[in-house]
Parts: C-alpha cells; sequence; structure tokens
C-alpha cells in the first residue's frame, strides 16, 4: 500500500464537477473509442508488415526500421488515411515527423500536396531541413560525385521549399493573399498584433463616445477588452456568456462591449485590417461558403501533418477539418493531451480528446519511448499523468539502465530561504554542471523576483526568458508604423501612432487628419493642409520623410529613410534613446532578408524575433554560461539536466482561481506535468511555509505534489533557522 506524503483530505475537490459531467463522459467516450483503433508497436505483426512493405520500396535511401524504434517507425510509415500521434514528452516527435516527411517524398509524393502546419516557423524548418540532411547523409559518396544521380536521388531545396509549411496564421494569410480575387477582398491588408488590437478597441471607443464608467463600475481598459473579444472569438462563446462567468465585475458593461466588439469589427473591415483573429477565421469562412475556394485547397493538399494538435484552438481545428474532409486526405496530428496549458491563449484541450469522435475511421499510434529523463524521474512523471482525469493512456519508459535520482521535495520557512536553497544546491553541484544546464521554473514569472536576488547576491549568472518581446517594444512599434502607412495608408492604427507623437497633436487632431487623408483618396497632402500644418510643425517634415521613403528601392533602404525622421523624434521623448536605437539594427538587417514591403511586415507579425531575456548579475558579460528562469509556458518544449520547480503551495500552484472549476484545475495540473517533463536528470521541488499576498494566506503544500506517493519523491527535511546563530539574517 502507497502512502501520501500529506494528507489529501484537507484539499477541496471543485465545485463545478457535477455541471460538466456530460462532457467529460462524451469525452471519455471518444478516447475509448480512438483507443480501440491503436496500432500497437508491441504487436510483431505490425512492426513485420511495415518491413516487409519497406522492402519491397526499392530505391530507399534512408533505413527507416533501424533508425526509428517501432513505435516512431509506425508513425513515419503510415501515410494514409487520419491518424492521431500521442506522443509523450521527450518522445522524439520532431525526428518522427522528419522521417515522415522524408517518407513521404521517397514516395513520390509531390512535395506541393504536402501542408505541415505548427506553432513557430523555426519548427516547420527545422523539420524540412533536417528532412534534407537525412536524404542527403544517406547517400554514398559515390553518388553524391555523380551530381546528375544525385540530383535524381535527392530532393532539391527548390522542391522541399515547395512543401507548404509554417503557422496557422502564416498559411492563412498566405491564402487571403493568393485567392484574394476569388474571395472578394483587398490583398493588401495590415495585419494588427495584439498591441494594436489593443489600440484600434481604444480609438473606436472613443470615438463612439461609450460612457466611461457606471456609478460603481469604471468600464474595463483596452487590454481586458481585446483579450474579451478574442477568447470570444477562439472559444465560440458569446461575450456575455463569457464575461458573466469569467470577469462578473464588469457585467454591467455588457451591452456596452457586445456593441463595441461589434463597431471593432466593422472599424477594421472598413479600413483594410485584420487581427491575428481574423486571419483564420476569415478563411475558415471562406472555406465553408466558397465551394471553389474550398475544392482547390482540397485538390492541392493531399498529405497535411500538424504539430502541437493539443494547442489548437476551435477556428484552428475548423481549418482542417475542412481542408481534410474528403477520406482520400491523409491528416496525421501529433501532440500530447498531458501538455494541453495555453487555454488563456484560447487552445481547446477538447480537440485533442474529441478526434476519434471527429474522424471515425482515425487510428491512434503512441511514441511511449522517453529520450530525456532518467528513469526515477519518469517514474515520476508517469505518477503525475496518472493523476489527469482525462486523457489517452500512456506510459512512459527509458531503455536507459542507470535509475538516476528521485526528485526532491523540500519545504523551507519562507521564499528567502526557499531562493537560498535553490542557490545552494546550484553552487553545490556547480563542479557537475555548467550553469545553463540549470533551469528554475515558476508558474509565474514574480514568483522568480526572491531567487534573482539571491542570484544577484550570490555572483550566480543568469536570464530571465521573456521580458517584452522585441516587436512590442514602443521604438520599434512607431518604426513599423511608418512602413505600415507606406504599404496600407487605411492604416488607421499607425497613422495614430505616429501623429500623436508630435506636440500638439492630440487623439482628437489625429482621428480629424486621418479621416481627411482617407478622404483624398490616401494621399499625404492633408499634412501641409494650414489647418493642420499650425498644430505641429513637424507635419511637413513628415510629409517630406514619407514621400522620401516611398521611393526607395528596398526595403532596407526604406527603413534607413523613416529612422533619419524618427531618430530626432526618438531623441525627445526617451532619455536612453541611445540604448533603443540599438535595435534599430536588428531591424535593418531583418529588412534586408526580404524584397517587399508585404513579406517584411507579414514576417514581423506573423514570425517575430524571439523574446527579449532580462539580465543578470554581470549585465556586461556575454558569457552564455547561465542560469535560465523561466515561467513553465515560456519552458514547454525545452529540456535541462537539472530543473528547480518552485513556489508549490496550493493556491500559487495550482493557481487558487483555479481550485473551483474542474478544467482550469486540470490545466494546472497538466502545467506541473509540462514543467517536470523538462528535467533530465535531476528534479527538485521546492515550497515556502507559506506564501501571503492580497489574493490570500496560503500554507497547504501544492496538493499536486500531496496526492503522490511518497514513493516516487524524497522528502528532504531542511532544518529551520531558531537564531542568529543559524542564519545572519535572523532577528
Amino acid at each position: 500500500m502507497t502512502t501520501a506524503i500529506f494528507d489529501t483530505r484537507r484539499y477541496n475537490y471543485p465545485q463545478n464537477f457535477v455541471e460538466i459531467k456530460p462532457k467529460l463522459e462524451r469525452l471519455e467516450k471518444a478516447i475509448k473509442k480512438l483507443e480501440a483503433n491503436l496500432i500497437d508497436a508491441d504487436d510483431d505483426a505490425n512492426i513485420e508488415l511495415v518491413k516487409q512493405r519497406l522492402s519491397g520500396e526499392l530505391g530507399l535511401q534512408v533505413d527507416y526500421a533501424s533508425e526509428l524504434n517501432p513505435d516512431q517507425l509506425l508513425a513515419a510509415t503510415t501515410i494514409e488515411g487520419k491518424v492521431l500521434v500521442i506522443a509523450g514528452a521527450g518522445s522524439g516527435k520532431t525526428k518522427t515527423l522528419t522521417y515522415r516527411t522524408s517518407y513521404l517524398l521517397e514516395n513520390g509524393v509531390t512535395p506541393k500536396s504536402i501542408l505541415l502546419l505548427t506553432f513557430t516557423r523555426k519548427a516547420a524548418n527545422e523539420i524540412k531541413g533536417r528532412a534534407k540532411s537525412l536524404l542527403a547523409s544517406n547517400l554514398s559518396n559515390e553518388e553524391l560525385s555523380n551530381e546528375e544521380l544525385a540530383e535524381d536521388k535527392l530532393p532539391t531545396d527548390k522542391a522541399l521549399n515547395s512543401i507548404t509549411s509554417g503557422t496557422f496564421h502564416s498559411f492563412c494569410n498566405m491564402l487571403l493573399r493568393q485567392y484574394s480575387g476569388l474571395l472578394g477582398i483587398n490583398p493588401r491588408f495590415t495585419i494588427l498584433d495584439m498591441g494594436d488590437s489593443e489600440d484600434a478597441i481604444d480609438l473606436v471607443y472613443k470615438e463612439k463616445k461609450y460612457p466611461a464608467q457606471t456609478k460603481t463600475q469604471a468600464f474595463p481598459r483596452k487590454k481586458t477588452l481585446q483579450n474579451i473579444i478574442s477568447t470570444s472569438r477562439n472559444r465560440r462563446i458569446h461575450i456575455r456568456n463569457l464575461i458573466e462567468s469569467s470577469y462578473p465585475d464588469i457585467a454591467v458593461h455588457i451591452p456596452i462591449i457586445e456593441q463595441l466588439a461589434i463597431d471593432f469589427h466593422e472599424y477594421k473591415r472598413a479600413n483594410h485590417l485584420y487581427d491575428f483573429d481574423d486571419i483564420i477565421s476569415q478563411v475558415v469562412r471562406h472555406l465553408k461558403t466558397n465551394h471553389t475556394f474550398r475544392q482547390m485547397l482540397q485538390n492541392q493538399y493531399r498529405y497535411i501533418m500538424v504539430d502541437e494538435y493539443q494547442d489548437t484552438n476551435i477556428p484552428q481545428k475548423q481549418l482542417i477539418d475542412l481542408i481534410c474532409e474528403p477520406d482520400s486526405v491523409s491528416l496525421m496530428v501529433v501532440g500530447d493531451d498531458n501538455q494541453s496549458i495555453y487555454a488563456f491563449r484560447g487552445a481547446n484541450y477538447e480537440n485533442i480528446l474529441l478526434f476519434g469522435e471527429s474522424y471515425p475511421e482515425a487510428r491512434l499510434i503512441k511514441l511511449e519511448q522517453n529520450y530525456r529523463s532518467t528513469p526515477s524521474v519518469l517514474n515520476y512523471i508517469n505518477a503525475l499523468s496518472a493523476q489527469i482525469t482525462l486523457g489517452y493512456q500512456k506510459q512512459l519508459y527509458s531503455k536507459v539502465s542507470l535509475a538516476g535520482e528521485k526528485p526532491t521535495f523540500s519545504r523551507l520557512s519562507d521564499e528567502t530561504r526557499e531562493a537560498k536553497y535553490i542557490a545552494d544546491k546550484i553552487i553545490a553541484l556547480k563542479s557537475e554542471y555548467d550553469y545553463n544546464d540549470f533551469a528554475v521554473l515558476c508558474r509565474t514569472s514574480f514568483q522568480s523576483n526572491y531567487v534573482q536576488l539571491e542570484f544577484m547576491e550570490r555572483h550566480i549568472p543568469f536570464i530571465v526568458v521573456g521580458g517584452i518581446k522585441f516587436i512590442e517594444r514602443r521604438h520599434i512599434k512607431d518604426v513599423l508604423a511608418f512602413v505600415k502607412i507606406l504599404y496600407n495608408p487605411n492604416d488607421t492604427i499607425a497613422w495614430h501612432r505616429i501623429l500623436t507623437l508630435f506636440k500638439g497633436v492630440g487623439s482628437v487632431t489625429a482621428t480629424r487628419l486621418t479621416q481627411a487623408i482617407t478622404a483624398d483618396n490616401n494621399s499625404f497632402e492633408p499634412l501641409l493642409t494650414a489647418k493642420f500644418a499650425k498644430k505641429s510643425e513637424q507635419l511637413e517634415p513628415l510629409y517630406n520623410a514619407l514621400n522620401k521613403a516611398s521611393q526607395a528601392e528596398s526595403v532596407e533602404t526604406i527603413i534607413e529613410r523613416i529612422l533619419e525622421f524618427y531618430i530626432p523624434v526618438l531623441k525627445t521623448i526617451e532619455e536612453n534613446w541611445r540604448e533603443r536605437s540599438e535595435d534599430f539594427r536588428v531591424l535593418k538587417n531583418l529588412a534586408i532578408e526580404h524584397s517587399s514591403l508585404d513579406s517584411f511586415l507579414e514576417n514581423l507579425a506573423l514570425d517575430p524575433p524571439n523574446d527579449s531575456v532580462a539580465t543578470t548579475s554581470q549585465p556586461d558579460e556575454n558569457d552564455s554560461d547561465k542560469v535560465t528562469i523561466s515561467t513553465i509556458h515560456s519552458a514547454k518544449g525545452l529540456e535541462w539536466p537539472v530543473v528547480f520547480v518552485n513556489s508549490l503551495v496550493d493556491g500559487i500552484t495550482p493557481h487558487h482561481r483555479s481550485l473551483d472549476d474542474f478544467e482550469e484545475l486540470e490545466e494546472e495540473r497538466k502545467l506541473f506535468y509540462v514543467a517536470c517533463s523538462r528535467a533530465k536528470t535531476r528534479l527538485y521541488l521546492t515550497a515556502p511555509d507559506y506564501f501571503a499576498s492580497y489574493s490570500g494566506y496560503f500554507d497547504k503544500p501544492s496538493r499536486f505534489i500531496a496526492e503522490l506517493s511518497a514513493d516516487e519523491v524524497t522528502v528532504e527535511t531542511v532544518k529551520k533557522p531558531t537564531r542568529e546563530s543559524d542564519d545572519p539574517m535572523w532577528w
């Protein structure tokens, strides 16, 4: 009989479990249906059948049977019908997708008929790049020396580039522009990022002159409004229902917010603006209503692969379903239902669980051999998986013979002592590892504050993953606003951003000037008219700068001419303008890669440069050997030899707002699973004795720790200070 670490009776069960029981029963039925169609690698007959087929396929360059494990082999070579691949943490899903791409090409599949959808362009490029290297490495020296033979056997860069790949947004953006004539839309639309969308909502709100507040409740901020409108669309929930369930404090404003959402949508259409949600939902709408468009895509894309399927939202699933409607279209989706952690972005965990309901003839393949973690860490991860209420049965295993150390759980007196414990462990293990082998993963970013302070005190170098994204920095958004105007003079949001930079031009003047520009067929001439020119002496130089930039022959030159005008403006509004100007080198380097404004703007909007990092106790040091401090969400897909997960107090992990909602609590559990499954050799779990904030006082260890068997983890007793001699900080 196993013993729990703590008394689990102290934890309340979510109040809404009974309400959602019918939904859970439906999900469980769909899971069982697909489990019945499992292609099991443990069945020798399945593997033998694949090997016989491979032996009959003459001329294959890759020895798939020897380079893949049995589960991966089944997934890579099952290229007909609809297939769900459940890829457990560290099970080599990228490798599997790479070999499947290679296998498709070696079987004569036309590259243009392959569609690879991922959540980052980097992931898609990595799969295609690996496939090319894989095929090249399996040609003999004699074949490679024979240029004609090698060209015949090896897919060229051109052929591989003919595979349509990228993110859902970049794919749909391409469709909207390529088929704009068929769809009856203007191809020269501008893409609004999240910040732009917030500004547009705020602009519409002010122009419509909605009431600012009631007697008891102020109107929500633009960030909240954007989140409500976006979530409503992605999760297909009426705004009223969403606000009543998730934002009850602002329910008094529901009628205005509902109208604001309508006005915001009409504003975008009138000015050829698309936000991230529009890009996918517009393609879905046209697929539903335009038979010619739908048939063209179904005829072109015959082999479709989708990565990270558990992260898809409802419009993304609809997009896939509409293209894959014919039985003859091959679809493989890859994902892990245990890693569904993006509901706050609109992801719908039900998509992966209902795959068998969507495609009744679908088959299931599981990748369960883990190449990341030691057996002792895997035992803990599997124990966590067993606590997840709904999902596909899976048991990760490793063929590594050395078991390694069990995960360690420690409670410390407070957050300061918790940070000291983490620092002590890193210093003690430093002889075995580099600093970049360590990661501290937090439920939310503020939970790293004490750790950062301790690392600075102890001179432990670190980076904090996240911070303000490059594309969201004020000066970068300013420069891009100029570029957007040159591409789409209808972009009223960009006009407002630029015009309000100048002293004397407020929101009202900016609106009137923007309206005058639109009325004058998008000419820049209204900038020179007397009634506006007298508002600011910078409007005439702006007119000249825009005209000069519009005549440039390259994107790089356009950026340079804009900067000639903008940097003097930046000097007047930001003290650290020199530091900010360093980012413009990045912008110019990105501009060199593009031959047109539309491709430049699309790339930045849909696949921007990586998040920035906030550094460190040694800011002038270029050494990359630093401990990573990250939120768990940002750590998904990454791995480190040694991982610390901190603040494991019930109410923090899981978050107190999730405790009364079954589905939210399940996602919190999966978030903890993701954190623990990042560890390769050592996993340390820490919790202060209490956590006090405006949200409450929390002193129970996380239920995710408490509900597991004591056999799975080592509980480390840490001596707590009682007098001055124990701790110099004690008084």
